[in-house]
């Protein structure tokens, strides 16, 4: 990992931006690939991005969601047929589909791609591709303060899609908030094994409130609406949800969505119709990564009305305390993809 840093460090002083190819007169196609939309998390806030280039610039883009299924063997298929196409600017990415999205902007140097969320940096290093990706470990620690803060037990859960260093990283984060704000906190900790399977996912989350846990955070994707539907079968419980405000998109099942105290979100939407203007007007330093933080907006809270109504003036207060000292960077923050003991570590620490 410190060789990828080191690359990263290079290539930001190496790399020139890179002219506009796109032709001013015609639209410039573009295409979003996606498993799946409809997950009320990650995958749909990562489709509004869409929308959003679609009302920024209107007429002169052509636009089109591609839905490439679960299956990771049609990944690479779908998207060398966008290629084929001819889509001017492909947009994909994220650790379990980036590698099918490198491999075909290998075979097609005059596309654009867009990695929305990358992985690797080295992989991601080629000409024709621009990346960004997101503080996971900040979006963790976000809700693993507001977790704390409003924990009447000193008990808290966080249930993870897949069990590797990606989701790891969220939930090492999570562990690190908690015990800064509660220093005797208790995090359990428990993976679905996908992100679809809302079943398992409720399982863990009954099985953490069995054990004394009234706030639990998920980032499960899709498979998170089974912890809602755990906490919505419990008294005193709340849920933290994940990537985007889950209290708005879950808002016609009401029964899940007022479980949901706030949720530690992924600004996606905004990353992709900023990454998207950049590349059209020429200023997209392509061949580079960025990561989008806490301090500069890439991630955060979502402090709507319903949270404001459901915490006090103390508990916010206090939440505002801890995350102002991630933006002001007086907390760092832990990596798990900088150090992978990290989980482990806090695993321990907030274990009893």
């Amino acid at each position: 990992m410190k060789k990828a840093l080191a690359f990263l460090l290079a290539a930001g002083m190496t790399m020139s931006l890179c002219a506009t190819a796109f032709a001013e007169e015609d639209p410039t196609r573009i295409a979003l690939l996606l498993p799946y939309i409809g997950d009320q998390s990650y995958f749909d806030v990562t489709a509004r991005g869409l929308d959003l280039v679609n009302e920024e610039f209107g007429d002169k883009v052509e636009t089109q969601l591609i839905e490439m299924g679960i299956d990771a063997a049609g990944w690479e298929a779908a998207n060398r047929q966008a290629a084929a196409e001819g889509y001017d600017i492909i947009i994909s990415g994220n650790f379990q589909y980036e590698g099918a999205m490198l491999t075909v902007a290998a075979d097609y140097p005059e596309i654009k791609f867009l990695n929305f969320d990358y992985s690797d940096v080295e992989a991601n290093s080629k000409d024709n591709v621009y990346a960004v990706t997101y503080a996971s470990n900040e979006i963790g620690y976000l809700a693993g303060v507001v977790a704390a803060v409003k924990s009447q037990s000193g008990i808290v859960g966080a249930v993870g899609g897949m069990d590797n260093d990606g989701i790891r990283q969220f939930l090492a984060g999570f562990m690190q908030g908690a015990s800064d704000v509660n220093p005797d906190v208790q995090c359990i900790i428990g993976f679905v094994g996908n992100f679809q399977d809302t079943g398992v996912a409720k399982e863990l989350a009954t099985n953490m409130i069995d054990q004394g846990a009234d706030v639990i955070y998920h980032a499960a994707g899709g498979a998170g609406n089974g912890v809602f539907e755990a906490v919505a079968a419990a008294d005193g419980v709340w849920a933290v949800g994940v990537d985007t405000d889950q209290y708005v998109s879950l808002s016609e099942q009401p029964d899940l969505a007022n479980t949901i105290l706030t949720s530690a979100v992924k600004n996606c939407d905004t990353a992709i119709l900023n990454c998207i203007t950049k590349m059209l007007d020429g200023t997209a330093e392509y061949g580079t990564q960025k990561v989008l933080t806490y301090a500069d907006g890439g991630v955060g809270l979502a402090e709507n009305d319903y949270y404001k109504a459901n915490m006090t003036e103390e508990e916010m207060a206090k939440v505002t305390e801890f995350a102002e000292k991630v933006r002001t960077g007086e907390t760092k923050v832990v990596d798990q993809l900088v150090d992978n003991t990290a989980f482990e570590t806090y695993l321990e620490k907030t274990t009893k």
